[in-house]
């Protein structure tokens, strides 16, 4: 029987981070995946996604590029040659190495094959081969999680990964989630052309983001065309005569909205399905695997990283945890994992991005907090360039000026937000930004008139 030090069952971020990491430390490890290296961000998620929302953005700018003085005749945008756009790109960012992604020059065996555990130190590959490892690490990820609506299944649903595959547009679609995924979708699909509607079942959109940011967010999407619905549900799923109809609630009033195309994007589930994880000694529920600080499961000898753990599921945690992993099974110190500073992002227009606690949070937590808040507009840059809409909000530790959370909506936010997570990961209060020369004219001049603010946030501030 053939032996490994580590075999990683599942080839994305968390998968593929172990398996480099481990077998650059010398030790031998054998990966095993199903589908193509690169797991869900690769080939249904992050990349693919972000080459449409580029390519939506452009078109967009072009449509309105009378707003800088410039009269532009263009017929049309072709959703099809935007998603021929989204496959080089995609090809661009992949390359074109290996089929195992270069792990055989690292001196590692990969498999393109579905994996089951055969018992707490043997993993099946395929029908026939049976390996022993003395680690194991489940990195299989996550699955769409399709809600229970009545008549859903018959009436037919696109998750994000048939929604990358499209070859035409829709002219009308529903999406269930006011989430990343439903909203990058959703405007996508509105600037070339499609009606669309987001349907959210809690009180705001992006639920896990600061409301202010939230709000910011809705307005501008509802004013670019998309009919953005909040605390509605659905409850039913219909076929009719000219496509499909979604039965919504909100309030105790019931209400429909007709579609040609559903996109499910409530969430994700563990993709644990098929593994086999009670021969291992692992409870086999169907949730997402617990694993301790340092990625150990129940059985010690068995790890798990990235998204199939549940937690924050962003292909850096995902990546960064599979590191973690290597480092906990064959380092020399065990590292605990430190997730306090972790930036979240959403690529609509206003982009979107966070690190930290919100308002509400640091409330419910009982921390006292005072809030700074500057407009995108305080800035010079962003009005240069036209793009004016957004604001910086900081969330502070009211005893000691600690950064506590960072929240940026507007133009280049995921960039911008890398100062305030540098501060909070070292620990600087506020006034370490505030005491910092910025460029002028930049974007990052906003951050700096947040920290330099001395007025409590205001909605929409």
């Amino acid at each position: 029987m053939q032996h490994y030090d580590l075999f990683v069952i599942g080839g994305g971020s968390a998968g593929m981070k172990a398996a480099r990491t481990s077998a650059r430390m010398g030790r031998k490890v054998g990966v095993a995946e199903a589908k193509e290296p690169g797991g869900e961000c690769f080939w249904a998620g992050c990349v693919p996604t972000k080459a449409l929302v580029r390519a939506a953005d452009v078109w967009h700018t072009v449509r309105n590029a009378a707003r800088f003085g410039i009269q532009v005749d263009v017929c049309r945008a072709d959703f099809r040659d935007a998603m021929a756009y989204k496959n080089r790109a995609m090809h661009r960012v992949g390359g074109d190495g290996p089929a195992d992604a270069g792990l055989s020059k690292l001196g590692a065996d990969y498999f393109n094959e579905r994996a089951m555990l055969e018992s707490a130190h043997e993993v099946r590959i395929g029908k026939d081969l049976v390996v022993h490892a003395d680690y194991i690490l489940i990195a299989t990820g996550t699955d769409p999680a399709i809600p229970p609506i009545p008549g859903l299944e018959e009436a037919g649903y696109l998750t994000n990964r048939e929604a990358l595959t499209l070859e035409r547009l829709p002219s009308r679609i529903a999406i269930i989630g006011g989430g990343a995924i439903g909203l990058e979708f959703g405007q996508i699909f509105r600037r070339f052309g499609a009606t669309v509607t987001v349907v959210e079942a809690a009180p705001q959109i992006l639920p896990r983001d600061d409301a202010d940011i939230a709000a910011l967010v809705t307005a501008s999407l509802r004013a670019e065309g998309l009919s953005v619905l909040t605390s509605t549900t659905v409850i039913r799923a219909e076929v009719t005569a000219t496509g499909k109809r979604l039965i919504v609630t909100c309030g105790g009033s019931e209400s429909h909205i007709d579609c040609d195309e559903i996109l499910v994007a409530v969430g994700r589930r563990p993709a644990t399905r098929g593994l086999q994880l009670a021969a291992a000694g692992l409870p086999d529920d169907g949730r997402s695997l617990r694993v301790d600080e340092f990625m150990r499961s129940a059985v010690p000898h068995i790890l798990a990283a990235g998204d199939v753990t549940g937690g924050q599921q962003f292909t850096h945690v995902a990546s960064y945890s599979g590191g973690l992993a290597a480092n906990n099974m064959f380092g020399e110190t065990l590292r605990p994992a430190d997730y306090r500073v972790v930036p979240r992002c959403t690529y609509t227009d206003p982009e979107v991005a966070s690190v930290g606690l919100t308002t509400a949070d640091a409330m419910k937590l009982g921390i006292p907090i005072k809030t700074r808040c500057a407009k995108y507009s305080d800035a010079d840059r962003p009005v240069l360039y036209g793009q004016e809409e957004g604001m910086v909000k900081l969330v502070l530790d009211a005893r000691d000026n600690q950064i506590l959370g960072g929240h940026v909506a507007g133009a280049n936010a995921s960039s911008l937000l890398g100062e305030v997570a540098v501060c909070m990961q070292n620990r600087l209060p506020v006034d370490a930004i505030a005491a910092t020369m910025h460029a002028y004219p930049s974007f990052p001049e906003v951050i700096e008139a947040a920290a330099l603010s001395h007025d409590e946030c205001t909605r929409n501030a």
